[in-house]
């Protein structure tokens, strides 16, 4: 699936990477500021922290399954009405959130919002690689998958600070209202195509994706590394407020200095997806990945230890998956959609587990158990890309999807 690319100037394709990339810091922002909202929410509705934390479970299942599926109805239908899609169930499930009288209303609503997230990033990476020439894809798919640190430098601190004083519920209601505006922008810059000889043939794409075992040794890597963001997200802003009896607005700086490392790490893996040893160093990061990951919930040593201990984790770990869906962008032809739904599922089901395992370990055993959590999920990762996911299976990847779903050469 193409589209144009004489037709739109250099400006045009700024200008469309902004408006995906403002998408996407929204879609994560409304999964990723219940972190530093859990206590609040907890307290109003009723519940333990744990069990608010598992809020963030259904949304991130709920955004991991869509996304698995998705992808084969952009590849077929066009990307531009699935985007659409995407951002108004997002818009409609953070407004319902904001206004639910009761956690299981709640947990409904985080569903929606998993539903609409599903649909949103991997549309806009598969948009790439159908738009953008090839020297400008590495960078402009790191500017998007850049947005979860975004979220957490811009989103989850004014969501935090917001919450602090004008109570949680507002933050899901001025999201809601910048995710419609979101959607009215996309309307207009989102250009639509549709091959004329696509069809959907879901069986077809999703049988092509999952019998090839590369595919799943990517999502392997992925789900292992993010099922550690997940742990961070969730629980870091938690941990500060109990460990150091920080308030709410005060966690706002933290968490932000933890985010920088997360964002700088999109633009570097974006740098690294462009060289030739873009895997092995890949791998030597998630690796060395460990040693922070020891120290961000066991060792209490201070504030700024503990922050700068998550800020160079996220700096390490994050990387990955820009490389992966530069990988994917380049090797998926037709089933780009598909591809890049599976690691955005990948990306989502990990979240889940890591808030999911986590929500278990502290409430068994307490903070101090996520730091292990951390290193086994991070080691499994690193190993997991050094050893199966090689330039030889890259090569594979490449002839195996220059075929269509129906078996026809491209």
């Amino acid at each position: 699936m193409s589209v144009s690319r004489g037709s739109i100037s250099d400006k045009g394709y700024s200008l469309l990477l902004g408006c995906m990339a403002f998408a996407v810091l929204l879609a994560v922002t409304a999964v990723a500021m219940l972190g530093p909202l859990l206590v609040d929410m907890a307290s109003a509705l009723g519940i333990t922290v744990p069990v608010a934390g598992q809020l963030v479970t259904t949304a991130a299942a709920a955004w991991a399954v869509t996304a698995l599926m998705v992808g084969p109805f952009s590849d077929a239908y066009g990307r531009k009405p699935i985007l659409l899609l995407g951002t108004c169930f997002l818009a409609a499930g953070t407004l319902g959130m904001g206004l639910a009288p009761s956690f299981a209303v709640a947990t409904g609503f985080s569903g929606l919002v998993g539903i609409g997230g599903g649909m949103v990033p991997p549309t806009c990476i598969a948009l790439i690689g159908d738009m953008f020439p090839e020297p400008r894809r590495p960078m402009s798919i790191a500017f998007i998958t850049m947005q979860p640190g975004m979220s957490s430098v811009l989103g989850v601190p004014l969501a935090a600070v917001l919450g602090d004083f004008a109570g949680w519920r507002i933050p899901f209601l001025v999201l809601g209202m910048a995710l419609l505006l979101a959607t009215l922008i996309l309307f207009v810059l989102v250009p639509y195509h549709r091959p004329p000889s696509a069809r959907l043939n879901l069986a077809g794409r999703l049988r092509q994706v999952a019998t090839f075992p590369v595919t799943w040794y990517m999502a392997g890597t992925n789900i292992l590394a993010r099922t550690t963001w997940g742990v961070i997200v969730t629980f870091f802003p938690a941990y500060l407020i109990v460990t150091y009896g920080l308030k709410t607005a005060e966690v706002a700086l933290p968490v932000a200095m933890v985010a920088l490392g997360a964002t700088a790490a999109s633009l570097l893996g974006g740098r690294i997806g462009r060289g030739a040893k873009r895997l092995p160093v890949t791998a030597a990061l998630l690796l060395a990945a460990t040693v922070p990951g020891l120290g961000v919930f066991l060792l209490a040593s201070g504030l700024w230890f503990s922050v700068s201990m998550a800020g160079v984790f996220m700096l390490l770990i994050v990387p990955v998956t820009t490389v992966l869906m530069i990988l994917l962008a380049e090797t998926g032809g037709a089933s780009r959609g598909a591809l890049a739904g599976v690691i955005s599922c990948s990306n989502w089901g990990g979240t889940a587990a890591g808030a999911a395992i986590g929500g278990i370990l502290v409430a068994q055993v307490g903070y101090g158990a996520l730091s292990f959590l951390l290193v086994v999920a991070i080691l499994g990762s690193g190993l997991l890309m050094a050893l199966a996911v090689n330039d030889k299976a890259v090569a594979r990847t490449q002839e195996h999807f220059s075929t269509s779903p129906d078996g026809n050469s491209k």
